[in-house]
């Protein structure tokens, strides 16, 4: 209940974990927020304007690129299937977290109809 000098520590250290944890985990999750964003958008383009698939991976590694998120050409998947661009984007983030390492784990994907007469 945070009565006390005992509850008032408790909050006062709980408060300050959360804010350690957003000001660390935050912008990593915010650079991913934007990566997704742009390959839905280069996904809609890519079935609007037919894209080869070196075109859409050099696209995604621009994005990822800017947002400061390291992906290799591997980590981007292009399937084309049924009159639709599907593409898959599957990258780590090492996070140090004072007493242990993790990696966070991202997957996105994003697909669009390619525009067919």
């Amino acid at each position: 209940e945070g009565k006390g000098l005992v509850g008032c520590m408790r909050a006062l250290v709980l408060f300050a974990v959360a804010i350690y944890l957003g000001i660390t985990v935050g912008p990593i999750y915010y650079s991913n927020f934007n990566l997704e964003n742009g390959v839905k958008t280069t996904a809609s383009r890519a079935g609007a304007r037919f894209f080869t698939d070196e075109m859409i991976i050099a696209e995604v590694m621009d994005l990822a690129r800017r947002d400061d998120i390291r992906i290799k050409k591997e980590n981007v998947l292009i399937d084309r299937f049924a009159g639709q661009v599907h593409i898959k984007v599957s990258y780590s983030v090492p996070v140090d977290f004072i007493v242990v390492e993790r990696d966070l784990n991202f997957k996105i994907e994003a697909s669009s109809f390619i525009g067919t007469l």
